[in-house]
């Protein structure tokens, strides 16, 4: 197969890929790179601060037993204004670090103790 072959059957496959024109490839394939060149800056990404957040968040409500023996729920809601659930799932993980204890089953009977 000569070159002139190669080159229209290049061009003929970019023409099913939708480029009409060899000439919009190479400006697709140089936007490619230049956005995967493109650097952060250091900043944090959307999950880095997730993360740090929640660590946060963790950190405070084990502040919370500085003052009190023990905490329930509603104390979590309040100290850093979330949602039931997300108070609850906070409590959940630091009882699986093993840095509380969930005492009582479920309902208003329940309360954490640092551990």
């Amino acid at each position: 197969m000569d070159n002139k072959n190669k080159y229209l059957g290049f061009l003929g496959f970019l023409g099913l890929l939708g480029f009409v024109n060899p000439a919009y490839f190479l400006f697709f394939l140089f936007f490619l790179f230049f956005l995967a060149s493109v650097k952060n800056n250091g900043s944090p990404t959307l999950i880095q601060k997730q993360s740090q957040e929640k660590a946060e968040h963790k950190q405070k409500i084990l502040g919370l037993f500085g003052s009190n023996d023990k905490i329930v729920n509603d104390d979590v809601q309040k100290l850093l204004g979330v949602s039931d659930a997300t108070a609850e799932r906070y409590l959940n993980e630091l009882e699986a670090e093993g840095k509380t204890k969930q005492m009582g089953e479920t309902g208003r009977g329940v309360f954490y103790t640092k551990s």
